[in-house]
């Protein structure tokens, strides 16, 4: 069976749609009966019935609670009190840790307010919003005692919590690892805007924090939003903000359960492996050409898994080609972690899996010596 996969070419994180996969993909292999997969009925809307189209009343129910939103004057606030104030706020919860990461977000950027109040909204949140510095007295605050915070503070505590929106590392459970890689990505947002490498007490949070946070602040439209105003600001004229804007889309490019493309892209499709054609893998080879279209798809496909509709997420689920990504796995990591596989990822067969890493490295052995063959000498002795 001919390997019909599109070589993915890696690239620029600036914006080019297809940093690394060509939009050109063709598929010649097909299953007989096969569909498109956004038309599977587990997917696609309910089949059309004889009913007469009805309207149907959704009462909205549950308790809201009001929550001190923190947002700069309408005249401006060059002192950053309301982030410096969202930052210090003590909070009871992550309903109210979600709140001051919203206000913090909404001070340097007012355009995510609508986005961030209507996920409020949807946790049952119902901001109160307080303007600063002009109201600070009535609600009890003291402005010489709120710590002080400069620009490039600001902006490494504003890109972390853009982050934390974001579930950009696959494994779960992770929280030990979890903490010190974000530990590393404060220090290098640190590091892109020239921030003095002070310690900021308040962040990073713990796991299972962001992780609340996420679910309740992280709406789809929110990160939609967000992407927008990264790749619409990747060139800014001050320095530091064009800085945050590309070491934030460069941390979220291809992040996540994309990986799981990233893998076999790298692995199998780009060098052209003989896996991919092999007969015991043609169900996930059609699986990961599908995955390839929907991604290229996208306006952005290095965000896909962060900005596709929820149903979408299925091109990335690994029981898909179980078999093609312990294959890509292996390859990536080496034999000594196949034992561990064999109980990570279900569906993979061990032994299909040894048998294809060998053919894979049948094939580039024998291409690096066909290449040798061919090569002219330069010199002749």
């Amino acid at each position: 069976m001919r390997n019909n996969f599109s070589s993915a070419s890696g690239g620029n994180q600036q914006g080019s749609s297809n940093a690394m996969i060509q939009s050109n993909v063709t598929f010649s292999r097909t299953r007989a009966g096969a569909s498109n997969l956004l038309n599977h009925p587990r997917i696609s809307s309910p089949p059309p019935t004889n009913q007469p189209n009805m309207q149907f009343e959704i009462n909205m129910m549950g308790n809201m609670t009001d929550c001190n939103f923190y947002i700069p004057d309408a005249a401006g606030d060059t002192t950053g009190m309301a982030f410096r104030v969202a930052y210090n706020a003590k909070y009871t919860d992550t309903k109210e840790l979600s709140v001051c990461v919203g206000s913090m977000l909404c001070s340097v950027v007012p355009a995510f307010r609508n986005n961030v109040e209507a996920a409020l909204n949807g946790i049952g949140i119902r901001p109160r919003f307080v303007s600063l510095p002009s109201q600070a007295r009535q609600n009890n605050i003291e402005i010489s005692k709120v710590p002080a915070l400069d620009w490039t503070s600001i902006l490494v505590i504003f890109g972390y919590c853009i982050l934390i929106l974001f579930n950009i590392h696959r494994t779960s459970g992770f929280a030990v690892v979890g903490h010190r890689l974000r530990t590393k990505q404060i220090d290098e947002l640190r590091t892109k805007v020239g921030c003095p490498h002070y310690h900021h007490s308040r962040i990073p949070f713990q796991h299972e924090t962001e992780l609340s946070v996420r679910t309740m602040l992280g709406t789809h439209a929110l990160r939609n939003s967000i992407i927008t105003f990264l790749m619409d600001n990747f060139n800014h004229s001050n320095q530091q903000i064009s800085s945050l804007c590309q070491y934030l889309s460069y941390v979220l490019s291809w992040s996540g359960d994309l990986c799981v493309f990233t893998l076999m892209n790298e692995r199998l499709v780009k060098t052209k492996s003989p896996v991919l054609s092999d007969s015991r893998v043609v169900a996930e080879a059609e699986n990961l050409e599908e995955l390839i279209k929907a991604i290229a798809s996208h306006t952005y496909p290095q965000y896909f898994n962060h900005l596709c509709i929820t149903s979408e997420l299925f091109y990335l689920d690994v029981s898909r080609f179980p078999n093609l990504f312990a294959v890509a796995k292996v390859l990536e990591k080496g034999d000594d972690c196949m034992a561990s596989l064999f109980y990570e990822i279900s569906g993979m067969n061990k032994n299909t899996v040894v048998e294809l890493v060998k053919l894979h490295r049948a094939a580039m052995a024998q291409n690096r010596v066909s290449t040798v063959t061919r090569i002219e000498p330069i010199v002749e002795i």
